[in-house]
């Protein structure tokens, strides 16, 4: 059954799979001991109908229709349609790239556009999610609902006499509309969409194109060392996804320092981190930089308070779903002061500030311009625009922030996450991604995701990032 058309920002991530340009993202979690198939199989089952998108897929469109979402009612979802067990010994460079390789979902073919990869050998379960009703956030929900009803006593029965997880003969009414339909319009912002309507038209690259003073690597060739045109389909490309994976591990008592001193300083983790990897591109060398000096640091925030305040949205319908806005900080690399690590700290926590505070509504209503586009053409265009330029922002840092996954809330539970790792593909959108989640047990964790042509390169980066925590 057809419940809703995708809304324009939903489209968005839509049209990233379609063209092949994103493929999934994970939050893979580590627990004490693994479930048995049968203790999983049940904890799955109970999840997917608490969250309408976790057996909802996209229906295949013809060019001019709208893409809409589609209950899986009347479909039945089989445990190894959304489990697979691999014998993979670990989560290193080679796999990481293998999933953002192979984990891109098809629409409309039976099946949910998520799955959980079980590695026996390191006791992980790795949640790959689709963009499109899935953000960073979604993802940590998602993941606790399953630990909490692993945990759940009513769980540990017999052995299940079928493989199926869920099947329903009873349709859902309505999928409500995506908050950001919602939102509403001043009149300025009419005037700006028809401004940008009529840019889009008589001159794209204006709109989705990269500006050329925005520092870039010399070795880092765009898009052409980030896709390639199918073979199969030139509509679409082959995303390369041959990253450098790096991981950045600060142990709970090192966290807790750091966490202090921001505090002393009045800044915040995701400000100190942003500062972090800001100071540490000054060490690489001028002659590795192209274009100009231009800093931006992309740090994905969260909508949902605002929605639920602004639109008395119900908190049920902002669980799963993007709900993001891409804020953009920027600053001349020039003008970073590599020794006053705080002072920059500082400044982008007051800007973060100001953009909750200030400019959510401004930043929505940015968003809805996808409105009034040809949502696939702009996405395509984001990456033909950029041609011989680069991405739009440096860096992207997405901190997922700190979750127990049920950890200390009761002593008896039997399953415990002591550890989570969060990671997305190589994109078109900045050079190098620093994806970071902490847990109590596990401390924080950062992983980096950079471009192999650029391994000798950024490597004053990770060694200014490294002697910076050591000193805290």
């Amino acid at each position: 059954m057809t419940l809703r058309e995708l809304s324009s920002l939903e489209q968005y991530f839509y049209y990233r799979c379609k063209l092949k340009l994103h493929s999934c993202f994970y939050l893979a979690i580590t627990l004490n001991k693994l479930p048995n198939r049968s203790q999983l199989q049940k904890a799955v089952s109970k999840t997917i109908k608490k969250f309408p998108q976790a057996h909802c897929t996209v229906t295949s469109t013809s060019k001019g229709q709208t893409p809409c979402i589609k209950d899986l009612t009347g479909t039945a979802i089989h445990f190894d349609d959304v489990v697979e067990y691999s014998s993979w010994k670990s989560l290193y460079t080679e796999n990481i790239n293998e999933i953002f390789k192979k984990y891109n979902f098809q629409f409309d073919n039976g099946k949910p556009l998520w799955k959980i990869i079980v590695l026996e050998e390191t006791g992980q379960l790795i949640f790959v999610v689709s963009h499109i009703f899935f953000d960073g956030m979604s993802s940590t929900i998602f993941a606790n609902t399953i630990i909490k009803e692993l945990n759940d006593k009513a769980n540990s029965s017999s052995d299940l006499e079928s493989d199926i997880v869920y099947e329903s003969t009873q349709e859902i009414q309505e999928l409500p509309p995506h908050p950001y339909d919602l939102w509403p319009i001043p009149f300025s912002w009419k005037i700006k969409r028809q401004l940008v309507k009529l840019l889009l038209k008589i001159s794209p690259s204006v709109v989705t194109g990269t500006s050329t003073n925005m520092l870039q690597f010399e070795n880092y060739n765009f898009p052409d060392d980030f896709v390639s045109l199918s073979s199969d389909d030139n509509d679409s490309f082959v995303v390369k996804n041959d990253n450098i994976q790096r991981l950045l591990s600060i142990k709970p008592n090192k966290l807790q320092k750091i966490l202090n001193k921001c505090k002393q300083e009045k800044s915040s983790l995701t400000s100190f981190l942003s500062a972090l990897f800001a100071i540490g591109l000054k060490n690489v060398s001028a002659d590795n930089l192209r274009n100009g000096k231009e800093l931006t640091i992309s740090i994905p925030m969260n909508a949902r308070a605002i929605c639920k305040e602004t639109l008395n949205v119900d908190e049920s319908c902002l669980k799963l779903g993007d709900f993001i806005l891409g804020m953009e900080y920027s600053d001349k690399l020039d003008a970073i002061d590599a020794n006053d690590l705080w002072t920059l700290s500082t400044k982008i926590k007051d800007y973060m500030i100001d953009y909750r505070e200030n400019q959510i509504s401004d930043q929505i209503n940015t968003a809805k311009l996808l409105d009034i586009a040809d949502v696939e053409s702009f996405v395509r265009q984001k990456v033909e625009n950029a041609y011989g330029i680069g991405p739009g922002a440096t860096f992207e840092i997405t901190n997922l922030g700190f979750n127990r996954f049920g950890n200390d809330e009761r002593e008896e539970n039997e399953y415990k996450v002591t550890d989570a790792f969060f990671n997305q593909p190589q994109g078109f959108s900045n050079i190098f991604t620093c994806s970071i989640i902490s847990t109590p047990i596990g401390g924080l964790k950062c992983c980096i995701s950079y471009p192999k042509n650029l391994i000798t390169e950024m490597e004053p980066i990770w060694k200014t990032v490294e002697e910076i925590i050591d000193k805290i």
